[in-house]
């Protein structure tokens, strides 16, 4: 997975923290949207600098798509499958509808706390690591143009 950025800094291991900006979950420019995502997020991130990149370029940074599939997947199936596992474990104890739906709520509560749990460590991990694999526009005014 490959996203825009900009060099913000350099580490004293020769590494960039780059800002990068998130995109819309339904791909279209926030701008001219009227929903709630219109507020463009920045994150800063390191990423690895083989390109020797400068404060102020413009360059592209590249992950893991593995990595970002399988965060994906845990942070959307695994919430879900326990709801479904609540509801059908409710449904196999006899329980009424009222039981099952409770026991459905507490297995995707269950789940949402999982996700949770996981993001935490992962946050102070590092899991998804981040590299320059191109250099464009020097300046944040081109990153400002491009968003």
């Amino acid at each position: 997975m490959t996203q825009s950025a900009i060099v913000d800094g350099l580490t004293a291991g020769g590494d960039a923290l780059v800002r990068v900006y998130q995109k819309s979950a339904c791909g279209h420019d926030c701008g001219e949207c009227s929903g709630f995502c219109g507020a463009r997020r920045s994150i800063t991130v390191q990423a690895k600098n083989p390109l020797r990149a400068v404060p102020g370029d413009l360059v592209t940074v590249e992950t893991g798509t593995g990595k970002v599939i399988g965060a994906a997947a845990l942070v959307y199936f695994v919430p879900l499958a326990l709801l479904v596992l609540g509801i059908a474990l409710g449904y196999a104890f006899g329980g009424t509808e009222t039981v099952q739906a409770v026991s459905g709520i507490v297995g995707l509560v269950i789940g949402a706390l999982g996700v949770y749990a996981v993001n935490r460590f992962v946050r102070r991990d590092r899991a998804l690591t981040y590299t320059i694999v191109d250099i464009g526009e020097h300046g944040a005014e081109a990153q400002e143009e491009e968003i």
